[in-house]
């Protein structure tokens, strides 16, 4: 008899790398409460990384693990349970271990766009919010220190049924808020245009061999992208409307060697919107 099997969209915590894997259906039948750990070979997903992906039991993703393959013996395949960054703030790949290359991006996204942000906790996880926002304060130019910090939510198991049901909760009551949990996961991305801007920026600075620069060239990436929002405001002062298409094609004579695409100017558009003038924002036509 053939075993059916569940599809599961996956992200690999470390580098960002989606595909969808399948688990056997079996696994969900005895389980009524708690959550079920899947193990992510190496290749399953992403070529260069290990992972657990932790699943409630109706199979939806509520976090995510890193496995540290330089762990030996018989702590090989133990799981850290706590966000521990605190001697490590400068590494920027020992930082996405542990909070999670995909909330680092929209943690990136939600302090340059002035977004909230939250990361939801319970007793069994303890995390240095002075580290993860000194980090963020860091990559950003001086006009965008200090503003909206990540601040924490804590959810208790001992009161509320699921962490699913916790989380549908909050996004509830946080409905424009960026929503992350210790387990790496993405609970709510209150923007339409996703993280790839940050995921690029993360991936060109991790390029450098030296660890101690990557941070700086994050800041130097996010210093041209508000180059090209400073160059559209100029354009779009001087007309009524524009297109995507035509925009592209303004920014492009400006600045001949630009590598600038109409996803950038989504993220321009919103960035206006959000930091400038919804009504400079609003002349850009699709």
């Amino acid at each position: 008899m053939q075993v059916q099997q569940f599809a599961i969209d996956v992200a690999c915590p470390r580098c960002g790398v989606e595909k969808t894997i399948h688990v056997p259906e079996t696994l969900f039948a005895q389980k009524k409460f708690g959550h079920i750990k899947i193990q992510v070979p190496k290749g399953a997903v992403c070529q260069d990384h290990m992972f657990i992906v932790f699943l409630d039991v109706k199979g939806r993703i509520i976090g995510y693990e890193t496995v540290d393959l330089s762990i030996k013996t018989t702590t090989e395949k133990k799981i850290r349970e706590e966000i521990d960054i605190e001697e490590k703030e400068t590494k920027l790949d020992r930082f996405i271990a542990d909070i999670g290359f995909n909330c680092l991006a929209g943690l990136i996204h939600s302090k340059l766009f002035n977004y909230h942000s939250y990361l939801i906790i319970n007793k069994e996880f303890t995390v240095n919010l002075d580290v993860i926002n000194n980090l963020l304060d860091e990559l950003m130019p001086e006009a965008y220190k200090n503003r909206r910090p990540l601040k924490t939510i804590e959810f208790n198991n001992e009161i509320y049924p699921t962490a699913t049901f916790f989380y549908a909760l909050v996004k509830n009551q946080k409905k424009t808020a960026f929503l992350m949990n210790p387990r790496k996961l993405i609970v709510q991305m209150p923007w339409k245009t996703g993280i790839e801007l940050e995921r690029s920026i993360i991936n060109s600075a991790r390029k450098k061999e030296d660890q101690n620069e990557q941070l700086k060239f994050l800041t130097f990436f996010i210093t041209k992208f508000l180059e090209d929002v400073n160059k559209t405001i100029s354009i779009l002062e001087t007309t009524k409307k524009i297109s995507k298409k035509d925009l592209v094609k303004k920014l492009k004579e400006k600045s001949p060697l630009s590598t600038i695409t109409r996803t950038r100017v989504d993220f321009i558009k919103e960035f206006i919107y959000r930091r400038k003038s919804p009504q400079i924002a609003k002349k850009i036509q699709n």
